[in-house]
């Protein structure tokens, strides 16, 4: 019987092909994931904000699997709003999952620097100037300084996918200095968590990515407090 730990119920953009394949390499032992999609394809803040529209519908559909525990896995999606609109896009997840267990990858990745100490982040992102500028705001306003800050303009989801190893370790180590606590690698479309483990030793300290906090806090949410090695400290240590 599969899922007989947990079943996790995940809605992506419809444009996202990374999240499903990091998702099936981190998920434990008895541990499932099912997912849902809703239409974006990428862009600016204005387009994530259309997502709230969407985002019901989906978590409606993918509750019908029965999952023990829901995420909307789009960290523009559920920051472009500002303090407290990932909190809003919850409420309105819950009014249609039966009031799962529920979370947005944005809140994931608040809970994820609160678990890891984080008080100083530097942050390297695929997006837009503003949906970068919104990103680190959205932070600041948690209480977490944002030390540095790189985006590389892409916009479409599709694109993300296609960023290089290389470019996102290169990213990566460009915005880290001796006052960051952790690197955050932001954006469940793009390939992170192949290249944590490698990152956090030639760092020295935690990285944190958009699919690897949102695996975390489902499976948190879930009941599941195993930790294993192979994407970071967060699910190693917390």
């Amino acid at each position: 019987m599969y899922g007989w730990r947990a079943k996790l119920a995940v809605i992506t953009p419809s444009a996202n092909v990374v999240t499903e394949p990091e998702f099936e390499l981190m998920a434990p032992e008895g541990v499932t994931c099912h997912y849902g999609k809703f239409h974006f394809t990428g862009g600016d803040v204005a387009a994530l904000k259309n997502l709230e529209q969407l985002v019901p519908d989906a978590a409606e559909l993918i509750s019908h699997a029965q999952p023990d525990a829901m995420a909307m896995c789009c960290t523009g999606g559920s920051f472009a709003g500002g303090l407290g609109y990932d909190k809003k896009l919850i409420e309105k997840m819950q009014d249609r999952n039966g009031h799962l267990p529920t979370t947005t990858t944005a809140t994931a990745m608040i809970d994820a620097f609160q678990a890891l100490g984080i008080k100083r982040v530097s942050m390297a992102v695929p997006y837009l100037e503003d949906v970068a500028l919104t990103e680190r705001k959205f932070i600041e306003d948690h209480g977490i300084r944002v030390q540095n800050l790189n985006w590389l303009s892409i916009p479409g989801a599709i694109d993300n996918a296609a960023i290089s190893r290389e470019t996102l370790y290169r990213q990566a180590k460009a915005v880290d200095d001796d006052k960051t606590d952790a690197v955050l690698l932001s954006c469940v479309a793009v390939h992170t968590v192949a290249i944590i483990e490698e990152l956090e030793r030639d760092l020295k300290k935690p990285v944190v990515s958009s699919n690897q906090v949102t695996m975390w806090k489902l499976l948190r949410l879930a009941g599941v407090k195993e930790t294993f090695s192979g994407f970071g400290r967060l699910l190693a240590e917390h």
